[in-house]
């Protein structure tokens, strides 16, 4: 019987097989030499409809130009479109003008594609970091209502470690911003935190694991983040050609992990990051 002590977020980087932010890589240079995507996507979709669960798709602005139809059947189908930026560069090695340039632009991309208003902003590999952590007021400037950009670990790509693990109101500069954070689900494990609910922790982790640590969240009043690209369930999608750490990181577990997806749908209640900011605030539209 399916479980139903909380409703999670379920959310999607929605992006092409190419977009990567590893060393050297130019994910312009690969765009247009097609991919599985639409296909993914009518997946993914018919997934969520089955187990009734709704989801925050942030999407690409460069992917809202070359499959706009994609993006519309997400808006049909009532789950939320996010902003993921425009072509997936990382957001500490933009200016903080560059920044909301990007996001300028992908939030109108998205909303003449949708028809919908975009409220919600997640960078390119989890890249809002400590030394840019004050793009987040451009975000408030832009009037979006929410980022999901934060992961509370410390990687060699990403990561703020002793960034809070709950939902809040950021600080930026002495001021608390107007503006949701929802940071990335984390577990402690031997000491430090580590991700176990998205991408290559998703992939690595068994899901026994995987749906304790939902059950350990939602416990602590938590409700968890599972994030996913729409290439890690799909083992037939072209890849890149990346050195052996690389290639681990970004291909390890891809063949169960939509197994693992169906079983957690089956199993816990998941809904959109906007729908549950409205129960915090019903002042939001």
């Amino acid at each position: 019987m399916a479980e139903r002590p909380a409703a999670n977020f379920l959310t999607f980087d929605t992006e092409e097989w190419y977009h990567a932010n590893y060393d050297g890589m130019d994910p312009a240079a690969l765009r247009g030499r097609g991919s599985n995507f639409p296909a993914q996507m009518e997946d993914l979709l018919a997934l969520c409809a089955a187990a009734g669960a709704r989801a925050t798709f942030f999407v690409l602005g460069a992917v809202a130009e070359d499959h706009p139809g994609v993006v519309r059947a997400i808006a049909a189908a009532g789950h939320e479109i996010a902003s993921h930026g425009y072509g997936h560069a990382l957001a500490y090695r933009q200016t903080i003008d560059e920044f909301a340039a990007d996001v300028r632009r992908s939030v109108a991309i998205l909303e003449d594609v949708a028809g919908a208003a975009v409220r919600g902003y997640r960078a390119p590999s989890w890249s809002i970091v400590a030394a840019n952590y004050h793009y987040l007021a451009v975000l408030e400037e832009l009037g979006l209502v929410y980022d999901a950009s934060v992961f509370p670990v410390r990687t060699f790509l990403y990561g703020i470690p002793d960034a809070p693990a709950h939902i809040h109101r950021p600080v930026v500069a002495g001021r608390t911003l107007n503006l949701w954070e929802i940071p990335t689900s984390v577990v402690r494990l031997a000491g430090r935190n580590m991700g176990y609910s998205g991408g290559f922790y998703f992939r690595l982790f068994p899901g026994l694991f995987i749906a304790y640590a939902i059950r350990r969240a939602n416990r602590r009043g938590r409700p968890a983040v599972v994030y996913l690209h729409p290439r890690e369930l799909d083992p037939g999608e072209r890849r890149l050609t990346l050195p052996a750490k690389e290639a681990f990181i970004h291909y390890h577990g891809i063949g169960g992990a939509r197994a693992k997806l169906v079983s957690l749908l089956q199993k816990f209640t998941f809904t959109s990051v906007i729908d549950h900011l409205r129960t915090l605030d019903p002042t939001l539209k």
